[in-house]
């Protein structure tokens, strides 16, 4: 047992609530707070943001967390930032040309900091996100000092090697280089989930022994936690949904590599099994709404979809309580945050065998799983479910065990604190050989 506590340095480009309400700013937050509960101490180096001072920052983390009156949980937690955006005006920072030139400037810059924080013996364990790992893989490679402390990478969702675009696939031939050598560089590369580890070997050409799964996590208590009576009473109203029946759900961004354009030929399939009061509201937004809302119409399927828009928290886990069936028809996934959250609220789901979901969805226990963009495989899953309704709240019900049990936050923090510790004892070993 380390009788001091451990000290990590999280290079991150952005987090919750600071730069926005995506999964990835979420990880980082819910990582971060939940270490700090666990009495590791963290240094987190983020992107910069116009206007706001790190103590404005702190004090907005630590309000998201309802951590204000655990001044021993956070007093350690040093936040500081470094300029992310090169390109505006002329260029949109995370388009994909901007992000090119944005995130490796931004990376290195994030990098030498932390090899400076690293030799000033400050920290014990280096963990990144994403492409922050090429800026300090960098400096790593040419300060053997730097090398002695421990450096774990997680790449997330892989999303630039598994796009089905081929323009999107070129455009992305360098940033996929850099995402390639950084983690070949980290002493353990995460995946996130057991079914997708042999995702990093393939598509990074990482070292299988230096792979190790540590799922994303879900955290409950906030998802329930944001459910309001009065909220549910109100979207009930607003999308109509005390006349519908079977209510489906769909939550992403509106783009075509979520697959909805299947799902929509497939709920025309089986209009005669759904009856005539069924809707599927999908909550997202993206360039992808008016075709979908034009081929619904082609459909005849207008009257059954509601395209919800975005939902703020309250809205939305309010809405989980409110549907019966959760549908995730994508073509390629990560871990999948919505899977996880429609679990939580004991909705059975149907999804894509895609990513992460086969390590949460399991056949005939919380729900369907198909191939990625199989429509007559999405149709006889959807058929098979609607046939099954009975099954149903069983079904919720192992979901949300599941969730809670594998995938809390509580839990994947204690594992990612052991992985910090092994990792330690690795190197103190090998430094005694040596």
């Amino acid at each position: 047992m380390r009788a001091a506590p451990l000290r990590v340095l999280m290079l991150a480009r952005a987090v919750y609530p600071i730069h926005g309400f995506g999964g990835i700013e979420r990880h980082v937050f819910h990582l971060v707070t939940h270490l700090m509960r666990q009495g590791v101490e963290v240094k987190l180096v983020i992107g910069r943001v116009a206007g706001s001072t790190p103590a404005a920052q702190l004090e907005r983390i630590v309000t998201a967390a309802s951590l204000k009156e655990h001044q021993d949980s956070y007093g350690s937690l040093l936040l500081t930032s470094r300029r992310y955006d090169h390109t505006s005006p002329l260029l949109r920072p995370n388009s994909i040309l901007g992000r090119q030139i944005n995130y490796p400037l931004f990376s290195l810059a994030e990098g030498r900091l932390a090899a400076s924080v690293v030799k000033s013996g400050m920290v014990d364990v280096v963990h990144s996100q994403g492409l922050c790992a090429w800026g300090y893989a960098c400096v790593r490679e040419r300060e053997p000092l730097v090398r002695r402390v421990p450096f774990i990478a997680n790449p997330h969702g892989l999303e630039e090697y598994r796009t089905p675009d081929w323009r999107k696939r070129l455009a992305y031939i360098p940033f996929r280089a850099l995402y390639s050598w950084a983690h070949r560089v980290a002493d353990r590369v995460i995946a996130t989930d057991g079914c997708t580890q042999d995702d990093l070997p393939k598509y990074l050409r990482v070292d299988p022994a230096r792979v190790v799964v540590i799922p994303s996590a879900i955290d409950v208590d906030e998802c329930l936690g944001a459910v309001r009576a009065e909220t549910r009473v109100e979207l009930r109203a607003r999308f109509k949904l005390g006349e519908a029946e079977p209510k489906l759900l769909s939550v992403g961004r509106l783009e075509r590599n979520k697959g909805y354009h299947l799902l929509l030929d497939a709920l025309a399939e089986l209009r005669p099994l759904l009856g005539p009061r069924w809707c599927w509201l999908l909550v997202g937004t993206g360039k992808e709404r008016a075709a979908l809302q034009a081929q619904a119409q082609q459909l005849g399927l207008s009257e059954h979809i509601v395209f919800a828009g975005a939902l703020d928290d309250t809205e939305l886990h309010s809405l989980y309580e409110e549907v019966d069936l959760f549908v995730h028809p994508t073509l390629y996934e990560g871990s999948s945050l919505v899977t996880l959250e429609a679990m939580i609220h004991s909705l059975p789901v149907v999804a894509s065998a895609a990513g992460g979901i086969p390590d949460k969805v399991f056949p005939q226990h919380n729900g369907l799983l198909v191939p990625p963009g199989d429509t007559p495989a999405l149709i006889r899953a959807l058929q098979e479910a609607l046939q099954q309704r009975a099954a149903w709240p069983s079904w919720g019900l192992h979901g949300k065990m599941i969730a809670e049990t594998t995938f809390s936050w509580p839990a994947v923090a204690r594992r990612t604190k052991a992985e910090y510790e092994w990792m330690l004892d690795a190197a103190a070993s090998n430094h005694a050989v040596n």
